[in-house]
């Protein structure tokens, strides 16, 4: 009976050893479970973290980038200002000689034809200042060919072989400007500026599912597998939230869907800076401009909006807007020595 009563009390006390080891086993998966639930979370904090702080870098830098191409675009239009204020110079001296005409015709009698010569004149002189201007600060190869066209169409009207020189040198210029490629630039700036417009309507792609390379590993405990289970779901979570791409390129490859805003930002920059390099001339600044906005598209959008953008900017790619714009004063000084 002792035998007995010793037995029972070694088995009860195997039990309760037992027992204590299993408590033990769980408190301890549950300090690693929330151990790496903790740091999950840091690693997301961090991670979305440095994402705001690229986007903004990235943001700022393209708006330096416009800040420059501006301050080139307002050099522009100051010298287009002083070119409309010689027009307005030209245009009241113009005033001036038909009152001076007129006084004349009170004192002398001109006859009709000579004052239609001297109108005729004036024109001209008024025609071929708005080419040179056109061409050489607006890059407008088509309105300077026209007011050369006008010019010459008055030449021709007055039938005056001394002016035959003059119609020889218009000529000349018109053939120069038809030499150069036929280039549409305020076309071409307005469909960026609407292409800028729609961007708002561009479809975000699905960025790529993030893999992980795993391990085989030893079957755990089936004490221990609540515990993984519970890490496994709670890193799916995080990585739901957060795709982190590595680009080789340098540029800003990280995208979550609260953070669309600063994407169509950026890409708003880059279509703006390719107008106003446009505008400026500036090849080399226009072409990546456009390749960088080409480049985001084809990365983190899709939909048919997105493919029609697409064949718009890559057709503007192919223009050359680098062109060497021909000297077309010729003329314009043959006549001012003429006059005096």
């Amino acid at each position: 009976m002792a035998n007995n009563d010793q037995k029972q009390q070694i088995d009860d006390n195997v039990q309760e050893a037992e027992i204590v080891n299993v408590e033990a086993k769980q408190q301890s998966a549950n300090r690693w479970l929330w151990l790496a639930i903790v740091l999950l979370l840091i690693i997301s904090a961090l991670s979305i973290g440095w994402l705001y702080w690229q986007l903004q870098q990235n943001q700022q830098l393209q708006q330096q980038q416009i800040t420059v191409l501006s301050t080139d675009n307002e050099t522009l239009a100051d010298a287009l200002q002083q070119s409309q204020n010689q027009l307005g110079n030209a245009e009241q001296k113009q005033q001036q000689i038909a009152e001076q005409l007129s006084e004349l015709v009170a004192r002398e009698k001109l006859s009709s034809a000579d004052i239609k010569r001297t109108w005729a004149l004036q024109e001209i002189d008024y025609l071929l200042n708005i080419a040179n201007q056109r061409a050489l600060l607006a890059h407008d190869i088509a309105g300077a060919r026209q007011a050369l066209e006008m010019a010459d169409e008055q030449l021709e009207a007055l039938s005056d072989y001394r002016l035959h020189p003059l119609r020889a040198l218009i000529a000349e210029d018109m053939m120069a400007l038809d030499a150069l490629a036929d280039l549409d630039i305020a076309g071409m700036a307005l469909q960026l500026q609407v292409a800028a417009k729609r961007i708002n309507q561009l479809r975000v792609a699905k960025g790529p599912e993030v893999t992980a390379d795993t391990t085989s590993e030893a079957a755990a405990p089936v004490n221990e597998a609540s515990w993984q289970q519970a890490v496994n779901d709670v890193w799916q979570q995080i990585r739901s939230l957060v795709v982190i791409r590595h680009d080789q390129s340098g540029e800003s490859a990280v995208l979550v869907p609260e953070q669309r805003y600063f994407l169509y930002q950026n890409l708003r920059l880059q279509l703006e800076s390719a107008r106003l390099a446009l505008l400026n001339a500036d090849a080399s600044s226009y072409k990546h401009s456009l390749q960088t906005a080409v480049s985001w598209l084809e990365r983190y959008f899709a939909g048919d909006e997105r493919d029609a953008m697409l064949n718009t900017l890559n057709a503007l790619q192919q223009q050359q807007i680098e062109i060497a714009i021909p000297d077309i004063s010729a003329s314009l000084n043959w006549l001012k020595e003429y006059q005096r």
